[in-house]
Formats: structure tokens, sequence, C-alpha cells
């Protein structure tokens, strides 16, 4: 799964790696965490628009959404969605299909179950400052107010063996793309045999993870902390704790 990202960079390193527009992110607050269940407004770049950096929310609501109050408990559920089943679920079928798009990240998070303990990793590209998330979007229009939120979702995939060790419970991962495969996730002419071929682990060889501290799970954290990414070790002589 993923539901905690990191994108503490700049517009320049963006626009830099990604060949991009990032006028969008005048105003944007790079942080050093940003938490789905929140639904903030992360940059992504689709396959309509190749070329530009946009800001979506991250929770996707299907365009078909009838009204807010099913939006809203849609959205809960759709932070990610399952690569393997992609044109299964009613919420990405659309989506899976023609709005594809690349989720921008420096690191993402996720939480290793030891005994009663929660831990926190960090994990980032070992190589690359930043690299893209295979993601999904969609467009949806409130009937009440005719506002516009453009919203996506993070696929995930089953984990590599790093993740399978730090990710012990439920063992997933999100879809990290290498960057020679970022252009193929979001053309036009995606066959199912590619698309495929994309969704799969990532070679736990070319990330880098480490534990941090605990504050990073607690409401009071300050996204503009560097603590939330500092190592912070847990072991003492090869032993937990």
């Amino acid at each position: 799964m993923c539901f905690t990202i990191s994108i503490r960079t700049t517009r320049d390193a963006i626009e830099k790696r990604f060949n991009a527009d990032t006028s969008a992110l005048s105003d944007f607050d790079f942080r050093y965490f940003f938490k789905a269940f929140e639904f903030p407004r992360i940059p992504v770049i689709t396959l309509q628009d190749p070329g530009k950096v946009r800001l979506m929310h991250w929770g996707l609501i299907p365009a078909w959404s009838r009204d807010r109050e099913q939006a809203m408990k849609i959205r809960t559920g759709t932070c990610n969605a399952r690569g393997e089943s992609l044109h299964e679920k009613p919420s990405f079928q659309k989506a899976a299909a023609t709005q594809r798009c690349l989720v921008v990240v420096s690191g993402f998070f996720e939480w290793q179950h030891v005994a009663r303990q929660k831990i926190p990793w960090y994990i980032q590209h070992k190589q690359k400052e930043l690299f893209a998330l295979a993601g999904i979007f969609d467009q949806w229009r409130d009937p009440a107010t005719l506002q516009q939120l453009d919203t996506f979702s993070i696929v995930t995939t089953a984990a590599n063996p790093l993740m399978e060790k730090i990710h012990n419970t439920k063992k997933r991962m999100p879809v990290i793309l290498d960057q020679l495969n970022e252009s193929a996730w979001i053309s036009e002419n995606l066959d199912t045999g590619t698309k495929n071929r994309l969704l799969v682990p990532y070679p736990d060889d070319e990330l880098k993870a480490y534990t941090v501290g605990k504050t990073i799970s607690a409401k009071t954290a300050d996204p503009s902390d560097p603590e939330m990414i500092r190592p912070v070790n847990y072991y003492k002589d090869g032993t937990l704790f």
C-alpha cells in the first residue's frame, strides 16, 4: 500500500527531471510528508498533457459519483488502486483505460509490524532524487456547486523482497516506474501486454530504505520538519529494542 509520500524538492528539480512546465506549482508547499487521507493536492503529469505538471487531490472520485456525499465516501477507499484488478473495479475502469498519470515523489513511507510495534520506514530511490509512481485519475463535477475536482489514485502491486520485510502484513508496494518506462505508462497507445509488464514490483536493489522516528505517525507531526526523514535506529546489537 502507499498512504504517505514525501515531495521535498524544488520546481526546478521537477522541471529538469520530467522536462515539464511547473508553473502550476508556484504556490505549492513542498513537504517531508503528505498523508493520503487528508486528500492533499499532489503534483502529477497526465497522459493528456505530458509536458505540464498539474496538481490533483489524492483520493480518486469517479466521474459517475452522483453527489458530494457519495463522492467523499468513495474517495476514502481509492487512495490506492490494485494493479491486478484495475479493469474490474467500477471506480477505476475508465481511468485505467484512458486517464493515467505519473505521481511525482521523492520518497514514501511504510510501516513494519514487529511484535506490538509499528516501525516507520522511509523508502527512496537509491540513485535519483525524484521518481514517478504509476497513477490513474478522474474528474468529477459536484452537481450542487459545479465545482470540478481532479483526483488520482496510486497504483500498487505485490511487494518486492525488500518491501515484503518492511510492509510485512499486506506485502504491497506502489508501482515505481523506471524512468525509461514513464512515457509508456502515459502513452495513448498503451496495450495490455505493456501495461502488465509495467505494473510489477520495482527491483529492491534500486531502492534505499531506513527506519525513521515514530513522530511521523502522530497527528501533530510537522510536514516541514526534516526530522521526519532522519534515520532512527530501533535495533541494538542486532535485536529490535
